[in-house]
This record gives structure tokens, C-alpha cells and sequence, in this order.
């Protein structure tokens, strides 16, 4: 493949799922095709410089077996 994944500094959800998705030895296409998404659009989710719907984002930590959870906002200052 040789395809490198530069982050987007900003993208927290990204770097998450772009660190699971090494650890599974999937690769892009397979990811895209098991979450019902274009190769392009995966790839996007990984380097951070897309950011998926909410039910796109509950599949893919549901493939790469990571939990997604609302959490309680803070108040801003």
C-alpha cells in the first residue's frame, strides 16, 4: 500500500482511530467497505482532515472495537 497517514493536528477522533486501526491490520479499503464508506472518506477519518457523521463514527470504533460515549460538557469560562 505505502499510502503514509499524516495527522491533522486538531483532530483528535483522527489520531484515536487512526492508532486502533494499526493495531488491526485492516487495511483502508477493508475499513471503508466494513463501514459502508467511500476508500477516500475512510482515509479521511484517519488523517484527521475529515470528520465522519456521528452514525459513520459509532461504526468505525465499532470495527476497531473502541468505545464511543457522550460525555457531560463542561461550562465554559
Amino acid at each position: 500500500m505505502g499510502h503514509s497517514m499524516k495527522s491533522h493536528p486538531d483532530n483528535e477522533f483522527g489520531g484515536l482511530i487512526r492508532d486502533r486501526f494499526r493495531k488491526s491490520g485492516l487495511s483502508i479499503k477493508a475499513l471503508a467497505d466494513r463501514a459502508g464508506v467511500p476508500y477516500a472518506a475512510a482515509h479521511g477519518f484517519l488523517t484527521g482532515t475529515r470528520d465522519p457523521a456521528l452514525s459513520t463514527a459509532t461504526k468505525l470504533c465499532k470495527i476497531l472495537r473502541l468505545e464511543l460515549r457522550p460525555v457531560r460538557a463542561t461550562k465554559r469560562k
